[in-house]
């Protein structure tokens, strides 16, 4: 029976081997489990088969999972890992210790090692069975709290089970405390899957409203082109018209007439703001950064800052080393600032004409690609080195992130230059990727 109950013991530490690194996700070299298995039989079998007192084996077995893996991941993947474990062994000790004192079976040892195996048994299979959620949940945004759970609900399981090491039978007191912890336990769980069942809600509506945001711009920038045609061929129709009249007056010599008339069909048909507002965006053939330029300039429209959109040769490709959501987070970032400080300028001026943005996008050959945006800008002394770094910012309840979030995506591509001027009222913003020239040098 010493062996059976030996064995048995044995398989409780592969088991939590198995389901720790079933849990984490974690690979390591085959010889690294067998000096784990040893260092655990040694650590925790002796105080579990001699003591039996599980909840402090399996807090130890926590710290050695640690302690042996924490640079093998993110500190809640291990750590939560190693809790789950901890849970699962005290949970399946419970229910055996529970059931053996309930049919007084708790001297009967060929009983209480079946049943050792009926929950080794259970822990594989529901370790199998949830396994990857559990990493999902230590991995995702809601990690933390997630963690704080596994925590409350191993430090009450500890608590059941060091009330049924002190008494030798089920009391009145142990069973309302057990009823409590899992009442309690119940709760907790449900409040987080509430909790994320609601962020997860929240999260697909904001998604929601920004798909349909897009699809308004897109849809506006799709009214746009056709309007921009029905002008196009409204003008070819009367231009024949519009220069036999002009030509009778210059005949005549009516000069200035000829002058007043053209400025007048100039005003009106041909300088209008809704015709210039995404003027040279069709020359961009990529979906990703022809959707951000779209947005950005239909949110300066709306807030009726002045812009000048450029882009006069077709951007079909960017340079194969670079990210295209890099790009998109600069452009989107260096957008938001111009946007700002616009509005910031508008509001001190109280002009709406104080404030300009004049973007450039070029892009000759595969290789190569460039990104200017300038904008009027209030304070003229800021450091073109203060502003890049992390934390720093002239607006109020900001964080200052920008910049230097664009100063580790250059760093990130050597063939990226990104140069910052700030001159005669202009801040200036100058990208260039180069990798042909880069290829070259090397």
């Amino acid at each position: 029976m010493f062996l059976l109950a030996l064995c048995l013991n044995i398989f409780y530490i592969l088991v939590d081997i198995w389901s720790f690194f079933r849990i984490s996700g974690i690979k390591i070299k085959v010889g690294f489990y067998f000096y784990l298995f040893l260092l655990l039989i040694f650590a925790v079998g002796v105080i579990d088969f001699i003591w039996n007192i599980s909840f402090i084996s399996d807090a130890l077995e926590m710290i050695l999972f640690y302690l042996f893996f924490k640079k093998y991941g993110d500190i809640e993947l291990i750590l939560g890992s190693g809790i789950i474990v901890g849970i699962l062994d005290l949970i399946f000790s419970i229910i055996t210790t529970i059931i053996m004192k309930v049919t007084m079976l708790n001297s009967n040892l060929n009983v209480e090692l079946a049943f050792g195996l009926i929950t080794l048994i259970l822990m594989v299979f529901f370790v199998k069975r949830f396994g990857n959620k559990f990493k999902i949940y230590l991995s995702n945004q809601n990690k933390n709290i997630f963690l704080g759970v596994l925590i409350y609900l191993y430090v009450s399981s500890a608590g059941v089970s060091f009330l049924y090491l002190l008494d030798k039978r089920i009391t009145p007191f142990t069973l309302f405390f057990t009823i409590f912890v899992i009442v309690q336990s119940v709760f907790a769980i449900g409040v987080y899957g509430e909790m994320v069942y609601v962020q997860n809600k929240l999260l697909t509506q904001r998604k929601q409203q920004e798909i349909r945001q897009k699809q308004r711009q897109l849809e506006e920038y799709a009214d746009y082109l056709e309007k921009s045609e029905d002008d196009l061929r409204a003008f070819r129709h009367d231009y024949k018209n519009i220069l036999n009249s002009l030509k009778v007056s210059a005949q005549e010599g009516n000069v200035q007439e000829v002058i007043q008339k053209l400025d007048k069909y100039t005003e009106t048909n041909l300088n209008s703001d809704a015709l210039l507002k995404y003027k040279d965006v069709n020359h961009i053939h990529i979906k990703s950064i022809k959707s951000i330029i779209i947005s950005k300039l239909t949110e300066m429209y709306n807030l009726n800052i002045p812009y000048n959109f450029e882009c006069r040769s077709g951007v079909y490709n960017l340079p194969n080393e670079i990210d295209e959501l890099d790009l998109v987070r600069i452009i989107g970032i260096t957008f938001d600032n111009a946007i700002e400080e616009s509005e910031a300028l508008v509001a001190e001026k109280h002009k709406i004409r104080s404030a300009d943005v004049q973007i450039m996008v070029y892009s000759d050959e595969p290789g190569e690609f460039e990104y200017e945006i300038r904008n009027k800008i209030q304070n003229q002394k800021i450091s073109t080195t203060q502003i890049q770094q992390r934390g720093f910012t002239t607006k109020k309840n900001h964080k200052g992130l920008g910049l230097a979030n664009i100063k580790e995506i250059e760093n990130k591509y050597p063939d990226m230059s990104i140069s910052y001027t700030i001159q005669d009222g202009w801040f200036d913003f100058y990208m260039v990727i180069d990798t042909e020239d880069g290829e070259k040098d090397g």
